[in-house]
């Protein structure tokens, strides 16, 4: 038996009173898990199966495909508030989708786990609070560190630019203040991302 922490990002019925579950895992990358009678029970067995969730899971791990059993699911921290705004739950959506798109199963993600837990967190807040990140800040935070945890970031030009990219990563990680930047720079930064997602050939 295998445990792990899970984000979840799709949830869907998987063959008869089954559910099939993908998001990504700090240990696994991306991770697709079926709860097997999951929707004959009604989820009273698996209540905590729901998007933008963090969920504890053991899981046994199938030996010739990336679909493995789902054995327990345990919540740890709910991100429900994300759909209180459709704004933020459609943002959320599509950064889940990029992940689901791009990760890997099996190879391990725990930069750009931390880095979507801290968005999650920061879509849960729905006061204006000074040091709160704006999408557009949040879908950097996301592309920089999985480009910068999977190798694909080019080489930095400057001592001062390899710092603001290292200090962009840990801020996503630590979910903590970003770097101070003038406010239109967070555009020309989120386009040169885009440019080497589509250089390397990602969805996005």
């Amino acid at each position: 038996m295998i445990s792990t922490q899970m984000i979840v990002l799709s949830k869907q019925p998987y063959k008869e009173h089954a559910l099939l579950l993908s998001g990504i895992s700090p240990d696994y990358g991306k991770l697709s898990l079926v709860a097997n009678g999951a929707l004959r029970l009604s989820g009273k067995n698996f209540p905590a199966a729901d998007l933008f969730r963090e969920l504890e899971v053991e899981f046994e791990e199938s030996g010739n495909s990336e679909l493995h059993t789902a054995r327990q699911l345990e919540l740890a921290t709910s991100f429900d508030a994300v759909a209180a705004d459709l704004r933020n739950f459609r943002f959320a959506g599509r950064i889940g989708g990029f992940l689901l798109k791009n990760a890997v199963a099996g190879v391990p993600l725990p930069y750009t786990y931390d880095a979507l837990r801290s968005i999650l967190v920061q879509l849960s807040i729905r006061e204006e609070v000074s040091g709160k990140w704006t999408l557009e800040q949040s879908a950097v935070v996301l592309k920089v560190t999985y480009l910068y945890e999977n190798g694909l970031l080019p080489e930095a030009t400057s001592p001062e630019q390899n710092d603001f990219l290292e200090n962009l990563v840990a801020a996503g990680v630590e979910n903590s203040r970003l770097p101070a930047v003038p406010e239109t720079y967070w555009k020309t930064l989120n386009n040169w991302l885009n440019s080497l997602l589509d250089f390397h050939k990602l969805s996005r």
